[in-house]
């Protein structure tokens, strides 16, 4: 450290409460700053092998506790609702993986929760109609994407 050109000082060793130990001497060094000092620091996840943040994540994981709700509060048979909530398990397993999700399951089990009633296809629609849930189906190719159009255009038609 140089204070001046011309006057060279080695600092041994440096605290953060501003104690410095150079040539072997205990010194003191204040340091005063102005203005605004700000720290921000960007979180991400990967999940379904797109990079996203927390928030968007436990925005996902919400719309699929509210599908599981939705399952559970439906009078369906025992084995439909088994059957559904194995279907919604398999789409969150897929979804939430921090690799891209196998198309064809994710497809059939999201195809699947669509027949049980109106009141869980219209959950399932608001989970396939988020934008994570979305950017993940778009990674994984056309087939994906098509579906995702699909689901689009099928809740377009249910708010007319």
């Amino acid at each position: 450290m140089s204070l001046r050109p011309d006057i060279n000082i080695e600092i041994d060793q440096l605290s953060v409460t501003g104690h410095v130990v150079f040539a072997g001497r205990d010194g003191q060094v204040k340091v005063q700053t102005g203005g605004d000092v700000a720290q921000h620091t960007n979180q991400t996840v990967t999940v379904g092998g797109v990079e996203t943040t927390p928030q968007e994540f436990d925005m996902m994981l919400q719309c699929i506790r509210n599908v599981e709700d939705t399952i559970q509060k439906e009078n369906l048979a025992t084995e439909s609702r088994e059957e559904a909530m194995h279907d919604l398990h398999t789409v969150e397993a897929q979804l939430s993986s921090s690799k891209k999700p196998n198309p064809r399951i994710l497809m059939r089990a999201a195809k699947s929760l669509l027949r049980f009633s109106p009141a869980l296809t219209a959950a399932a629609l608001t989970l396939f109609d988020q934008p994570l849930v979305g950017a993940i189906l778009a990674s994984v190719g056309e087939a994906a994407i098509n579906f995702q159009e699909a689901i689009s255009g099928q809740r377009a038609a249910k708010k007319i």
